[in-house]
């Protein structure tokens, strides 16, 4: 995602979005539908951390242009300091949109409502927006998805949550003993709670459906591991990263007294698998 810093002088941006966006779910495309043909989505968050869509995966989400201002970078401003600084470099800004709890300046002690005193064009505040009775905010997804419950993750998302991640070696024993799994090793995503999901799991331009594994491999070396079995066999791989859809958690890790026993459970799970997804051979 580029830097908010690098932004011509001679942009003809008039308006924008300003908020995290992390997980760019349903509640930030309301965000979205208040802005005009010449605008962009300014992404405030932190540098570092553990994201539902790391920046590069938040960007392509967004069908606007979007850019990264780090949080490292302005946390001590003041308001009006941060508003001035809209303006400068966005000399033709009229409209700000944001959420209704949408925090600025040093120690966050400006919310969206200063805005409206600060910045001399429109401000567009969105209101909390819920999906039944659970609001839709970024923290309950995390949240939802560290819990294991893609169902309502994926409900408040408005899609499947989707990882990527390198493609490594693993132990082997799949293709051995058991099934043939893609393992992978990923990072700054949140991870889904251990245990078995249903899942597609893309190769390339080609969705396939799957069985994914997240969690400590107990009945055999006890190691971590983000694993991925497609539905109907093994397949040629030579891609190094692939993603990961998930789309309804199976059932927790758990620990077998044998491989006999861990195989016929796999064989379980892949059957209902197949009944999740609608995957019949």
């Amino acid at each position: 995602m580029k830097s908010f810093f690098s932004i011509s002088k001679n942009t003809k941006i008039t308006s924008i979005a300003m908020g995290k966006f992390d997980g760019v779910h349903l509640a930030h495309q309301k965000l979205f539908e208040f802005l005009d043909t010449n605008s962009c989505v300014l992404v405030i968050d932190r540098r570092k951390g553990e994201y539902i869509t790391p920046f590069k995966v938040r960007q392509n989400l967004i069908a606007h242009p979007s850019y990264l201002l780090p949080l490292e970078e302005i946390y001590t401003w003041e308001g009006g300091e941060f508003v001035r600084f809209l303006c400068e470099k966005l000399p033709h800004l009229r409209r700000i949109v944001v959420g209704y709890d949408f925090r600025f300046g040093k120690n966050k002690n400006y919310g969206a409502d200063d805005l409206k005193n600060l910045f001399d064009g429109e401000v567009v505040i969105v209101p909390e927006v819920k999906i039944g009775e659970i609001p839709l905010h970024s923290s309950i997804i995390k949240e939802l998805i560290g819990f294991g419950d893609m169902t309502l993750a994926n409900k408040l998302l408005g899609r499947y949550y989707k990882l990527y991640g390198r493609v490594i070696s693993g132990q082997n024993l799949g293709s051995r003993e058991l099934y043939p799994t893609i393992n992978i090793k990923t990072h700054a995503f949140v991870l889904p709670g251990n245990g078995v999901y249903a899942s597609l799991t893309h190769i390339q331009s080609r969705v396939f459906p799957s069985v994914s594994f997240v969690g400590n491999r107990l009945s055999t070396d006890r190691n971590f591991s983000i694993e991925s079995h497609v539905l109907g066999g093994a397949i040629s791989l030579e891609e190094k990263y692939i993603g990961i859809e998930f789309v309804q958690k199976i059932r927790d890790n758990k620990h077998f007294d044998s491989l006999q026993k861990l195989k016929a459970q796999i064989g379980a799970d892949i059957l209902q698998a197949s009944h999740i997804l609608g995957y019949s051979g």
